[in-house]
């Protein structure tokens, strides 16, 4: 079974994206999947900091 996207789409600031596109070609990746691992990473550790705010209990 494949996993579900949603399109995401942002701007940033031109000197971030150079040093993204920089990362991306060192680490031989595309820009999506260092955006998706970073905002993966970042979740993880918010979760651990905040537990609630990243997984509100359901209704």
């Amino acid at each position: 079974m494949s996993v579900k996207r949603k399109n995401l789409h942002v701007r940033i600031e031109e000197e971030t994206y150079e040093k993204l596109r920089h990362l991306t070609f060192y680490e031989r990746s595309s820009i999506s999947e260092v955006v998706r691992r970073l905002i993966k990473e970042y979740l993880e550790e918010k979760a651990l900091e905040e537990p609630d705010f990243v997984a509100p209990p359901r209704l």
